[in-house]
């Protein structure tokens, strides 16, 4: 994790132990202390604490001690539940979102789009070129397609959902990850699945929000939800 400065140091705190979580610096059941976040952040206690607070309302942490959390732990039939869970969530955010989307909105989607689509190929072309599995890449690419999504279902406005579907998607990153590595290891390059994102541009692009939740629903529940 980064150290931290400036005036927020909570909402830092926060933002960088969930994302340490999220990308699996912490594995699932580690134990964690106040004390020890507190040194590898640079920060006093008291931020670290409010960060675990809030951590403790979304579940991935939970309460051992008084100075003392573990990871969250989901049992192996947790990530089927939370896959089901998320997809009817984020079918619904995408038809609140088509009916809000203007061409900023449009533009911001197009252009996480032109960025995965060159991250793709470069995969493609290092596994084509016998090289090693290219892990950077691929969670360059994991990340900008959850950026995608994540402005289309912003664009809905319900903060309520966007909030249980943040929550939701800190369960899933580690497990979509290792789901892409195999589907892409045995020789899948995910042509459908990948090209189900420019579906759901052109469904926004027409205002159709029949479609657009059709083609989210289909896609998040696909593979275990295997891209995004």
């Amino acid at each position: 994790m980064e150290t931290l400065n400036g005036a927020t140091l909570a909402d830092q705190a926060y933002a960088s132990i969930r994302a340490a979580i999220v990308a699996g610096e912490f594995a699932p059941g580690e134990r964690i202390t106040e004390r020890g976040l507190a040194e590898q952040l640079s920060v006093s206690l008291t931020p670290v604490r409010e960060a675990i607070r809030r951590l403790e309302q979304e579940h991935l942490i939970e309460r051992r001690g008084p100075r003392e959390a573990v990871v969250f732990d989901p049992s192996p039939t947790a990530d089927d539940e939370f896959v089901q869970m998320e997809a009817s969530l984020r079918a619904l955010a995408v038809r609140f979102a088509v009916g809000k989307a203007d061409a900023a909105l449009i533009a911001r989607l197009e252009r996480h789009l032109t960025v995965a689509d060159d991250l793709r190929r470069q995969m493609i072309a290092a596994l084509d070129a016998g090289r090693a599995y290219p892990d950077e890449i691929a969670g360059m690419l994991l990340i900008e397609l959850r950026e995608f999504h994540a402005d289309l279902e912003g664009a809905g406005g319900n903060v309520v959902l966007t909030r249980m579907l943040t929550t939701v998607h800190a369960f899933s990153f580690r497990q979509r990850m290792e789901i892409l590595r195999r589907r892409v290891e045995a020789g899948e390059v995910l042509d459908e699945r990948y090209f189900e994102h420019h579906q759901l541009l052109d469904a926004v692009r027409r205002g159709d929000a029949d479609a657009a939740e059709r083609i989210m629903l289909h896609h998040a529940r696909g593979a275990a939800g295997d891209l995004t």
